[in-house]
């Protein structure tokens, strides 16, 4: 674990929980409750996550997956029962309940987007497309670099063709790009857990891998942890780093270690 800010931030989360506070624990899932795999349908989560979970939301905390995949493909890739879901990176909200929320995109450019698929899987039958909400995902996974820049370019050539007005939003992600149409993030869905919590005393954490969860790291603030999941540094505005899996098990065990303790103190 590396501290990159403010080093009494995580001992005070820790302690927040451990003296009885509500936990609420924000996850992306990608590169931070699973491995990133060639074909996205099969990355199933770590081996120890579904328990893990399970025993922390049984101490009370409210947890949360905030992912740029449907949030109907998580609930059957993440075997969790009770967790709430923001899917399409903020754009739909899956309550445990079974409500489901979704953002309208503007029309026009949500029939862009059909359009652009409709072409590219005509012209690239063999790469990995997901028409989600608002946005279009293309894979580069499994594919071979001068591929990639083929694929990079004729995506890039399409746009310009059918987006003249510039309607869509172009975005990189690990193995992949992604058009979107202008609209929420993984922030907004902070935001949006941040104004549901009234005054209550609460210890956050967000955890995630990508550049889309620097929008939900910033969202966070001062408000709660930022941890960021990656091998190597590098520029963000989370306030802790994670290396590897081991280090998201150990964050995730002091988490429910704590709370535990929060429920004992509760209980006396």
């Amino acid at each position: 674990m590396e501290i990159l800010k403010k080093p009494d931030k995580l001992p005070a989360i820790v302690d927040s929980l451990a003296q009885g506070a509500d936990g609420i624990l924000l996850c992306d899932y990608d590169g931070t409750l699973a491995p990133f795999c060639e074909d996205p349908r099969k990355a199933v989560p770590y081996p120890w996550v579904s328990a893990l979970l399970g025993d922390i939301q049984r101490e009370g905390t409210r947890v949360i997956v905030v992912t740029g995949r449907l949030a109907e493909d998580l609930r059957i890739l993440l075997p969790l029962s009770g967790a709430e879901i923001w899917g399409s990176h903020g754009r739909e909200r899956l309550f445990p309940d079974g409500r489901r929320w979704v953002w309208k995109p503007d029309p026009r450019a949500d029939q862009l987007l059909d359009a652009i698929n409709t072409e590219l899987a005509r012209g690239w039958p063999h790469v990995r497309m997901e028409r989600k909400v608002g946005c279009l995902a293309v894979h580069f996974r499994g594919l071979p670099d001068q591929e990639v820049e083929r694929l990079q370019q004729t995506v890039e050539d399409l746009v310009r063709r059918r987006d003249p007005a510039g309607l869509l939003e172009r975005k990189a992600f690990h193995l992949g790009m992604e058009l979107q149409v202008p609209g929420p993030t993984k922030g907004d869905a902070v935001r949006g857990v941040l104004q549901e919590l009234g005054d209550r005393r609460t210890a956050i954490a967000f955890l995630g891998d990508d550049r889309t969860d620097e929008h939900a790291f910033r969202a966070l603030g001062e408000a709660g942890l930022s941890v960021l999941v990656s091998p190597l540094p590098r520029a963000t505005y989370a306030d802790v780093r994670l290396e590897n899996e081991a280090e998201v098990y150990e964050f995730l065990r002091c988490w429910l270690n704590a709370a535990r303790k929060g429920e004992d103190h509760d209980g006396q």
